[in-house]
């Protein structure tokens, strides 16, 4: 279940590293927060995750940080996505190609983060041998996923991914219900991180741009 995978996994690991004598990096997620917020939320914000998955990456965190209290760095990405595998924006391409139009929630706010912005952090990280603790990042900006979705489909027809544009509509969290439940309210402050390390966040459409640069490459 949710629980081995997001919780012994990292113990594990935490466990490895402490024998070792190793440093562990440990992504975890924005549903670890309730969304009741409506300034972004940093580390040391309080936890009060909405479901099972939530709580079982706020449970690896406690785990990871508890077995490596000095040598261990959490980081807390929202929204990831990437090229690679599947994720909102591959998901919303395909959507744009088979359907005649979409409906997409708006009443959920946060900041997309691309994984190239966050495998730039782990290397900062890595390579500066310093830092522990709990750390947040993220792409810029704080939008609905109607918002991303209609950015999605006019980087698509600007790549020359998608032929045709469709009609998106908004529409409420009650309106399309999901297995896991979403934090209304996730947008994280990044300011620890961009301080502590190199590394600085981007804006979110920027990176959408080049992961959908990257598809278009990639794309036979």
């Amino acid at each position: 279940g949710a629980f081995d995978v997001n919780k012994d996994g990292p113990k594990n690991l935490a466990l490895w590293a402490k024998s070792a004598g190793a440093k562990l990096v440990h992504i975890s997620t924005d549903f670890v927060f309730d969304g009741a917020n409506r300034a972004p939320y940093g580390e040391q914000d309080t936890t009060n995750p909405l479901g099972v998955y939530g709580a079982s990456k706020l449970a690896g965190e406690l785990t990871v940080t508890e077995i490596l209290p000095n040598d261990s760095i959490v980081i807390r990405a929202s929204w990831l996505y990437s090229q690679y595998n599947n994720n909102f924006v591959k998901t919303m391409l395909r959507l744009m190609t088979e359907k005649e139009s979409l409906n997409v929630v708006n009443d959920q706010i946060g900041s997309p983060t691309s994984s190239n912005s966050l495998t730039s952090l782990l290397f900062d990280v890595v390579l500066s041998e310093k830092g522990s603790g709990i750390y947040h990042w993220s792409d810029q900006g704080a939008i609905s996923w109607y918002d991303f979705a209609v950015a999605v489909q006019e980087e698509g027809l600007a790549a020359g991914l998608l032929d045709n544009a469709i009609p998106i509509s908004p529409i409420s969290t009650d309106q399309y219900p999901t297995p896991a439940t979403r934090p209304a309210y996730s947008v994280l402050d990044c300011s620890r991180a961009e301080v502590e390390f190199t590394c600085a966040t981007a804006p979110w459409r920027e990176q959408l741009q080049r992961v959908i640069q990257e598809m278009h490459e990639r794309s036979p």
